[in-house]
């Protein structure tokens, strides 16, 4: 049996949205942690924290299929957003110059990592797509 949207319309839609919004946070600032910890070196405790916020991402996930909040059709989403992360590529990469621009090299590295796992991204999901129309 699916979950899909079986709380949309209750008396649960509102926490398990909830729920899910402090859960996408919480992948968020334990993602952040996990390269603080990088940073100083301490790779076991980076380890962990990048898997509590694969965890955190995950539950995000269910709550959100429970409130039917995702698409049930993938490959017609994955479609939709390939493009989009393959173009994120470009903005970002302009974004990453206006921060070199103002002294921040390091941070503008990361932003081009970011760019380039976007790209990736996007080409990734144009290729699944493919592979499943055919």
């Amino acid at each position: 049996m699916s979950i899909y949207g079986v709380t949309k319309g209750t008396e649960f839609e509102e926490q398990a949205d909830k729920n899910r919004k402090g859960e996408e946070q919480g992948a968020g600032m334990y993602a952040g942690l996990a390269y603080i910890a990088k940073e100083r070196g301490l790779d076991e405790l980076s380890e962990i924290l990048l898997k509590i916020a694969a965890d955190e991402m995950r539950h995000a996930g269910i709550y959100a299929v429970l409130n039917g909040n995702t698409n049930e059709d993938i490959f017609e989403f994955l479609k939709k957003i390939a493009p989009a992360e393959t173009n994120a590529f470009e903005r970002l990469n302009q974004f990453a110059s206006r921060v070199r621009e103002s002294g921040l090299e390091d941070a503008a590295k990361q932003i081009e990592a970011i760019a380039v796992d976007e790209r990736r991204h996007g080409e990734l999901l144009t290729n699944l797509v493919d592979k499943e129309s055919k």
